[in-house]
């Protein structure tokens, strides 16, 4: 068996088809014709440890070779007695990450099976272990596997479904980045599974509610980079028979980290032939998940330019400014109400940041000064996309940069202060439009000595416009640092490569 087995072992993942292929079907022969003879075990292991190339072999013979004889000695071993209670390859199973690592766990045919211990040598732990190898290759094709989901993969549903619940239990970043990217080695079910996951997280990803674009950047280019293994074409399913998912997206991302394990899979077997859900064939069926993948990617994509870029505002020209040119302040003033229409609400915020930074210091001074409130307001009050933040943060630094020096925090003939404290953000708009259109637009409730003239108090202003700079900082630090070390990478390789080109001119 020497020269079999360095034949077996000499197949891996990188072979090349020309050579590994024959040694795959004649393994696949040998154990097929005799599934219960004297070298059935280590004719088994050396199939299950060629399955990691089997797998990137997808509709080549070899696949189905190798299942039929994987499924063939897998009856024929279990149907041997046995006293062990319990066999190696069900903790493999507890112990599953991804199929191409678990399969790493299956025993090496390289160790004489007198050597091994009597549980793995047994013949029952071999037909495991050929049920497990031939559900990785072509998923479903065996229904002797314990229904054993990963206890790490429990987590995964777990998490996942507090985040697109909306009830994470931390920062529900850290819970979605381990399924941005998809598995190193890509088995027929766990592309399946990445891409079923990343379709039900794209609706959440590009909500708003990840502030961090690496999340949707690398979700994207995992996406991309998996197309193409789904070709565009039509398959033999019928209407109704791909996954229906209509179950919402946390039982959608739950039925995709099924789809990565041997157990999770067994499980959606079994509802299938309860007469519930899609049979494991339309799961991984390569049309089905090509319309999901462009589709998540898409959405992530068009979420990227909506959170991230810049916004257009051209056509609020016309809707927010009047026949004279004075600002038509109350339904200007009427966004500013958080978690109505926030979309809405961040473009009246970027274009009256805009409009006070285009009429400049000569424009009409009240126009400025509510402008400035308004703009102020809204960093500090809106759930801003981080692409108009930015925007914003800068036109507010550049006014805090104009304004008195020392204004902020100075004293003025305001001991009272300049607006009640408790003041909700409504009312602070509504009182900015009373400030500018005080017979049209009335205060709302009393203004408990709260009048125009302290609004437009210069500390006051400076105060507003500080506040609104470290509410901006503080919600997006981590992509403004990022932003900064991006920007600062460039200017170093640049110092870096000037230094080398004088010393070289120096002769050092």
């Amino acid at each position: 068996m020497t020269e079999p087995i360095e034949n077996w072992s000499a197949v891996t993942t990188g072979s090349a088809q020309d050579q590994a292929d024959p040694v795959v079907l004649e393994c696949a022969r040998l154990l097929a014709a005799e599934p219960g003879g004297e070298q059935a075990l280590p004719l088994t292991f050396a199939l299950v440890g060629m399955a990691p190339y089997i797998v990137r072999r997808q509709g080549a013979p070899v696949g189905r070779a190798a299942v039929d004889a994987l499924g063939t000695a897998a009856q024929a071993l279990e149907a041997r007695p046995c006293g062990h209670e319990t066999h190696p390859y069900l903790t493999a199973l507890e112990e599953w990450d991804t199929d191409a690592d678990g399969l790493l766990g299956a025993p090496d045919v390289q160790v004489p099976l007198d050597s091994r211990e009597a549980a793995e040598a047994c013949p029952r732990n071999a037909a495991g272990w050929a049920t497990i190898a031939a559900d990785v290759i072509l998923p479903g094709s065996t229904a002797e596997i314990p229904q054993i989901v990963p206890e790490n993969h429990q987590q995964a549903i777990g998490s996942l479904n507090g985040v697109l619940n909306d009830h994470p239990y931390g920062d529900p970043f850290w819970d979605l980045e381990p399924h941005a990217a998809p598995p190193r080695v890509l088995t027929r079910a766990s592309l399946a599974g990445y891409v079923v996951v990343a379709h039900a997280s794209c609706w959440y990803v590009g909500s708003g509610r990840i502030r961090r674009r690496s999340l949707l950047d690398d979700m994207i280019e995992g996406l991309d980079s998996v197309l193409p293994l789904l070709p565009d074409e039509e398959c033999a399913h019928q209407d109704g028979e791909h996954p229906g998912l209509d179950g919402g997206t946390d039982s959608q991302a739950r039925d995709g980290i099924q789809l990565q394990s041997p157990g999770g899979r067994a499980g959606l077997r079994e509802d299938h032939e309860d007469g519930y859900g899609a049979s494991l064939e339309a799961w991984t069926c390569t049309t089905f998940l090509r319309r999901l993948a462009v589709e998540a990617r898409d959405h992530l994509s068009d979420a990227v330019d909506e959170l991230f870029g810049t916004r257009d505002t051209e056509h609020l020209d016309a809707v927010y400014p009047l026949p004279d040119g004075r600002l038509d302040i109350k339904p200007l003033s009427e966004r500013y109400a958080p978690y109505r229409d926030e979309t809405a609400s961040a473009g009246a915020a970027l274009w009256a940041a805009r409009r006070y930074d285009e009429i400049g210091p000569d424009g009409n001074p009240l126009d400025r000064t509510v402008l400035l409130l308004l703009t102020s307001a809204a960093a500090d009050t809106l759930e801003l996309p981080y692409g108009v933040a930015r925007e914003i943060l800068g036109i507010l630094r550049d006014a805090a940069a104009a304004l008195p020096a020392g204004a902020a925090g100075a004293e003025c003939a305001h001991p009272g202060g300049h607006v009640p404290g408790s003041e909700r953000s409504a009312d602070r708009a509504a009182h900015i439009a009373h400030l500018y259109v005080p017979d049209n637009c009335p205060a709302p409730g009393t203004d408990s000595g709260f009048g125009g003239e302290p609004r437009t108090c210069p500390v006051h202003l400076a105060e507003a416009v500080a506040k609104g700079i470290a509410e901006i900082e503080e919600r997006y630090e981590d992509e403004l640092q990022a932003e900064e070390e991006t920007e600062e990478e460039p200017q170093q390789e640049s110092m870096e490569a000037g230094s080398s080109r004088r010393r070289a001119a120096r002769g050092q």
